[in-house]
């Protein structure tokens, strides 16, 4: 049960910075995202 509330809340962190990657305009905003997105994308698919 806990395991699938950290996958659920990991899915929604990762969409909300996915949507703010496509609100931004500033390259560097949107590297430093996509940074942040890549671990939170290898913890959803269990890629460790």
């Amino acid at each position: 049960m806990l395991f699938y509330l950290y996958i659920i809340i990991t899915i929604v962190i990762a969409a909300v910075i996915l949507a703010e990657l496509f609100r931004e305009k500033s390259w560097r905003h949107q590297a430093a995202m996509v940074i942040i997105l890549i671990p939170l994308v290898l913890r959803i698919f269990q890629i460790k």
